[in-house]
């Protein structure tokens, strides 16, 4: 499944793991499974671990201008995920809701508002990947 056009950065590294986090995502709303659910939010985490410091790995070679608003943002975003997790583990409509009403709301606003500042600086850096 492509990512959402209008999500696109057209920075390979970005769109990929963006990408990646749509299907994860995707299959957390299929899944009628508990067990699995619970599972693909391990990996959500995970998954939003290693695409933060991704991101963050690229900010700090290319010494992106507002870094420090982006990693408090990835902070915020993962503690966020971590705290529905945990609540998930006791209550698992709790974190089906938060999944299904919020999730993906919140992942694009990331990408529109934060990660497409990121995305226009290294064109304007001649990215090469």
């Amino acid at each position: 499944m492509p990512i959402n056009n209008e999500l696109k950065l057209n920075i390979e590294p970005m769109d990929t793991i963006h990408n990646e986090f749509e299907i994860i995502l995707q299959e957390m709303k299929n899944t009628r499974n508990t067990t699995r659910f619970m599972e693909l939010f391990v990996q959500m985490i995970e998954h939003t671990k290693h695409h933060f410091k991704t991101e963050e790995d690229i900010m700090n070679a290319y010494n992106f201008y507002d870094k420090k608003e982006h990693f408090d943002e990835h902070d915020n975003l993962l503690s966020e995920m971590q705290y529905f997790y945990e609540k998930a583990q006791r209550l698992p409509m709790f974190g089906k809701s938060y999944i299904n009403e919020y999730a993906y709301d919140k992942f694009k606003r990331h990408i529109i508002n934060i990660d497409s500042q990121l995305a226009m600086f290294l064109k304007n850096s001649n990215y090469k990947g």
